[in-house]
């Protein structure tokens, strides 16, 4: 190699270009990448831990199988990191704390599935204590910043990943999501994110679910951070299948993408939604996209209270996730909590009666929620995609108050801090639906990164990636590198 890797400005696209065009090696590029989280990147604190050696090794194979005419794979040489809470083999595995880590004897389902496509594993990203903040902070590792602002998080629960992709320490990233933790860091670091249909990508091997656990979760997802739509499209495709006993038998045949090209895509405007309040800097970003477009050949209507839209939705929500979060408690934590829910006066009664909900009452949402999803399909008689907001505006300050207290103002209006940026997070995944969030570049008043999102029709996760595939290739939506990165 005879010139330096602009990694920030590279896609892996791109960097597999020139590997396979022989201009660059992948020794050089984890060699560069390394270089860059040592140096410059350090500051971020976004990878937590490193294997060097593991990574060298394998870009060294790659290289032998490349030079020996051996064909590529999807993947071949492209540096990767994880999030930190799915098992990377011989890597240490947390959910933001020492305490009660682990070093993974296997991959992770995902993680195998993107080793055998020939990405360079080689380090893990930062997140909060338990995977629970949109901020990436925890008394073991520090505090994770944003590229673009270091006064200002990056997001959470997936927030190491964003800041690692926005800054080049990184390629490709797989993350996951409870409640927007792909999206919302995406959106705060202006790269691409995609929250898979349910069940679509596994999430097994994951804390604080367990990792050698035999069953899918039922309302978190899995899914690929990367600098441009056509990246995500690729490592979709790697990531997505089924893992385990269900890999026995099971095949996924997705669809594939209603559309092909932007002129007389049917897109649903969703910006006013009650239940999820965002500020004038975002309301001007996706109105503005809006019009560009019209000015594609879309046709772009507005969508009001689609289905499980509001108040009710967001409580519904809410006691999905609490059932999930249940099975991974421990015996002693179950047991306080039992205890609290009988106790009205405890301090976290609401807390404990949700998380110890009857099972009856858990199938009860399970199958409403299943009803929504169901419902949906009339939005998508109508349109091909629904543009809606990631997150209510652009990446907040830090903020090391206690979740419980923190607040955000958002149009003029004062928000307990994470139901407000998590609220349209929240409302997609209720509905199982697949979402790709879309920089829309830096906002009109903050300066910062500010994402949409296209929601697509359950299980049809190929036609929202392909409608940011062709908004990026018509340079409507790009990532740009921060400045100084």
């Amino acid at each position: 190699m005879s010139f330096p890797l602009p990694l920030g400005e590279l896609d892996a696209t791109a960097m597999l270009d020139l590997m396979r065009r022989d201009e660059v090696s992948a020794v050089e590029v984890i060699d560069a990448h390394l270089a860059m989280v040592a140096g410059h990147g350090a500051a971020l604190r976004a990878i937590v831990t490193q294997d060097a050696e593991s990574a060298r090794s394998t870009a060294r194979k790659i290289d032998e199988a490349r030079r020996e005419g051996a064909p590529g794979r999807a993947l071949s040489g492209i540096p990767m990191t994880v999030k930190d809470s799915f098992d990377v083999r011989g890597m240490r595995t947390t959910h933001g704390r020492l305490s009660d880590a682990h070093v993974a004897l296997e991959d992770a389902p995902a993680v195998a599935r993107a080793r055998a496509a020939g990405a360079v594993l080689y380090g893990k990203t930062n997140v909060p204590v338990l995977l629970a903040d949109y901020q990436s902070t925890n008394p073991d590792f520090g505090r994770t910043l944003n590229p673009w602002d270091p006064e200002r998080t990056p997001g959470g629960s997936s927030g190491g990943a964003a800041a690692a992709i926005a800054a080049g320490l990184s390629a490709l990233e797989l993350g996951s999501e409870l409640s927007g933790s792909i999206r919302m860091p995406s959106a705060w670091c202006g790269v691409f994110g995609h929250r898979p249909s349910n069940g679509v990508v596994s999430k097994m091997g994951h804390l604080p679910w367990a990792t050698d656990g035999l069953i899918e979760p039922p309302v978190s997802v899995a899914g690929p951070m990367a600098r441009s739509a056509r990246d995500l499209r690729l490592a979709f495709e790697v990531f997505a299948g089924p893992a385990r006993l269900d890999a026995v038998g099971w095949r996924l045949d997705l669809p594939p993408s209603r559309v092909d090209e932007l002129r007389g895509t049917r897109v649903g405007l969703w910006i006013d939604e009650p239940a999820a309040p965002i500020d004038d800097e975002m309301r001007m970003a996706l109105l503005d996209l809006a019009d560009k477009l019209r000015a594609a050949g879309c046709t772009v209507d507005e969508l009001t209270s689609p289905p499980g839209a509001g108040a009710s939705g967001l409580e519904l929500f809410d006691r999905l996730q609490a059932a999930e979060i249940a099975h991974s408690l421990t015996d002693e934590d179950w047991d306080a909590l039992v205890v609290a829910a009988s106790d009205n006066d405890a301090a976290e009664n609401t807390t404990a009666r949700a998380l110890t909900q009857s099972v009856r009452a858990a199938w009860q949402d399970a199958e409403a929620q299943r009803a929504i999803t169901a419902a949906w399909g009339s939005v998508f008689d109508r349109f091909d995609v629904v543009l809606a907001p990631a997150v209510p505006g652009a990446a907040p300050l830090h903020d090391e108050r206690p979740t419980a207290e923190r607040t955000l103002t958002v149009a003029g209006t004062e928000h307990p801090a994470f139901d407000v940026v998590s609220a349209w997070g929240r409302l997609v995944n209720l509905a199982m639906l697949p979402s790709t969030v879309i920089p829309m570049g830096p906002g009109a008043d903050s300066g910062m990164p500010l994402g949409a999102q296209l929601i697509g029709p359950y299980l049809e996760d190929r036609t929202p990636l392909r409608v940011a595939e062709l908004l990026e290739r018509e340079q409507i939506v790009r990532f740009a590198p921060p400045q100084e990165w």
